[in-house]
């Protein structure tokens, strides 16, 4: 028998995709990050070596455990997340196909 999965991801966060929006001051498209949907995460933390394996630019400043999603899995330059008013890029991503969750790992957006 399966064992039985259970909801352990505590904390919710926006998704946010690349995509047109329409500027309500000029009524013009514009290009930016509109919001997708809620997602929940379990915060995992950063370990020094994940600190200094990227550029300066690229410092992973959060690492996050959520569900498995092949749309994010394979397209993540499109997709930014807003936890508490920051907004973070997609650095990487190790997906863990027996627990059916990914690990990702987050940097500041400019």
């Amino acid at each position: 028998m399966p064992r039985r999965q259970t909801n352990n991801l505590k904390w919710a966060a926006d998704l946010l995709r690349l995509g047109e929006t329409v500027d309500p001051e000029t009524d013009r498209v514009v290009m930016g990050y509109p919001f997708v949907r809620k997602i929940k995460y379990n915060n995992i933390g950063v370990t020094a070596t994940d600190k200094f394996m990227t550029k300066d630019s690229n410092e992973i400043m959060k690492k996050i455990e959520v569900r498995i999603d092949r749309n994010i899995e394979n397209n993540q330059k499109d997709y930014r997340v807003k936890i508490a008013d920051k907004i973070y890029n997609i650095e990487r991503i190790y997906v863990r196909e027996d627990d059916r969750v990914m690990e990702v790992s987050l940097s500041y957006a400019d």
